[in-house]
């Protein structure tokens, strides 16, 4: 397997890097793109970077269901104990240090200072049910829905490894139906869905099916195995004719239309991205080499300091250089705002996460 020992694949984590970067722009600046052709097609590619939320669900069942099966074929078992105790030394430390932030010292500085803050009940958050909260609420915590979705599935997948270990591929595809059932219901319907957690269902079943083909060699895995730099390239030039297609669609189809073929299109893209990583894995002649850009390796392994944290550094950044009266121009401000982001990730990746992760290492079991 190209470029990874046998439980650390580096090009994963440029992919969760190059993913977080894609997030972090979308809310971080706001171009005014013009009315044209051009335009249309640049608005078009910038919403679509919402999509790299999908990657991240998408990475997370590749891998959990990678360690879940090696466990299994390994120890002839799974512990579901050791599996969520793992977890939650990856996401708890620092999540709770952030509800800490979030719901004790911002009221207490918002009221010394008299400054109005609307905060969610913390429940919501303390117990990862935050997808479920429609309300507006501030905006460093709203990204953390994510995070709700992922945890309710880190339970809902680990209960299936421990019972369902020799029906993986069935109960994807169970997975992918409740998906796609649920959220075209909702659409029909007009049911606010985007946060749900049912919605996300297909994309960790793509995630879970892509472990699985490159557990077992199928015949897919093979395929890029020794598809060499032709089936590189030709995956590589798949996600551009895929984005021109969809927008070709959307500028010839009635606005009626636009919601499904927006589906359809990320159900598209997230199979790509399954391919995708099969192809990073397993191609040693891949034109991409992604393990090998140490930026977005580093990037990838500090990742999650950077989602948690991009939202705080955006609100507070903005009230203090409003606070200093000091005029930014949006994207010299955008890369200030980044860098800083990168230091505080850096911080909590070295001070904050690291201990844990290194718990968490000794508790692997394979």
């Amino acid at each position: 397997m190209g470029n990874g020992s046998k439980y650390y694949f580096p090009q994963l984590d440029s992919i969760r890097g190059l993913s977080f970067l894609a997030v972090y722009f979308f809310h971080a600046f706001h171009p005014d793109f013009s009315a044209g052709l051009i335009g249309r097609m640049l608005q078009f590619i910038y919403n679509s970077l919402t999509l790299s939320i999908d990657v991240f669900f998408i990475l997370s069942s590749f891998l959990l269901t990678w360690l879940g099966i090696s466990e299994y074929r390994t120890k002839g078992n799974f512990s579901f104990i050791n599996y969520f105790t793992r977890r939650a030394l990856r996401i708890w430390p620092l999540y709770f240090l952030l509800m800490i932030f979030s719901f004790v010292l911002v009221p207490y500085v918002a009221n010394r200072f008299h400054t109005p803050v609307t905060l969610p009940p913390a429940y919501y958050y303390v117990f990862f049910i935050s997808n479920f909260y429609l309300e507006s609420h501030v905006y460093f915590l709203r990204f953390l829905w994510t995070l709700a979705v992922e945890e309710q599935f880190y339970l809902l997948w680990g209960f299936c490894l421990l019972v369902l270990q020799k029906r993986i591929v069935p109960t994807a595809f169970i997975l992918l139906a409740l998906s796609i059932g649920y959220t075209v219901y909702a659409m029909n319907n007009g049911l606010d869905h985007y946060f749900h957690t049912l919605v996300y269902l297909f994309d960790f079943a793509i995630g879970i099916l892509a472990a699985w083909l490159l557990h077992n060699e199928h015949r897919v895995a093979s395929y890029f195995r020794r598809s060499g730099k032709a089936g590189s390239a030709l995956i590589l030039t798949a996600l551009p004719v895929l984005f021109i297609l969809l927008f070709i669609l959307l500028e010839i189809c009635p606005a009626s239309a636009a919601p499904w073929i927006d589906l359809t299109g990320r159900y598209l893209f997230i199979t790509y991205t399954g391919l995708f990583i099969i192809e990073q894995m397993v191609n040693d002649k891949t034109i991409l080499r992604l393990g090998a850009s140490r930026f977005l390796v580093y990037t990838g392994k500090i990742s999650y300091g950077l989602y948690c944290f991009h939202g705080i550094v955006l609100t507070f950044g903005l009230l203090l250089l409003e606070k200093a009266g000091i005029g930014m121009p949006a994207v010299v401000r955008v890369f200030v705002f980044l860098g800083v982001n990168y230091l505080v990730s850096a911080i909590s990746y070295r001070f904050i996460e690291s201990p844990f992760l290194s718990l968490k290492d000794k508790l692997r079991r394979v």
